[in-house]
């Protein structure tokens, strides 16, 4: 798996120190086989606006979809992140009652330690 890391220069808000730190633990436990799941990040962030957003949307990008998904043989979740502080925006709560609706495992957490323990909670993680 391969390993993409950022500039010492590259100054990241609380949530994504969180996301960065929940990544580089999913890629150990992938490669260490610990995680039962297929996983991903969609980067909706880098789609806000312009053409890039159009053609996004089009394609099946939610605004409001969660920042991890888990795809396991038979399950799957998804988590959402946010800073100590963070609040849902309502694209991010009309998602998550979707899931809600739909039976699909849904989680808001605020550090990777809380991640990883919805995973082990979902039997997803060793």
């Amino acid at each position: 798996m391969a390993y993409h890391s950022l500039s010492a220069r590259v100054r990241l808000g609380p949530e994504d120190r969180a996301c960065l730190e929940f990544a580089t633990r999913l890629r150990v436990a992938t490669v260490e086989n610990r995680l039962r799941a297929v996983w991903t990040h969609p980067a909706n962030e880098l789609a806000t606006k312009g053409l890039a957003a159009a053609i996004a949307r089009a394609l099946g990008l939610i605004t409001g979809s969660p920042d991890y998904w888990f795809v396991w043989a038979d399950g799957g979740g998804v988590i959402e992140f946010k800073s100590a502080t963070g609040s849902l925006n309502p694209n991010q709560r009309d998602f998550r009652d979707w899931c809600r609706e739909r039976g699909v495992r849904w989680a808001l957490c605020r550090s990777a330690d809380e991640a990883e323990g919805v995973l082990r909670e979902w039997g997803a993680l060793a």
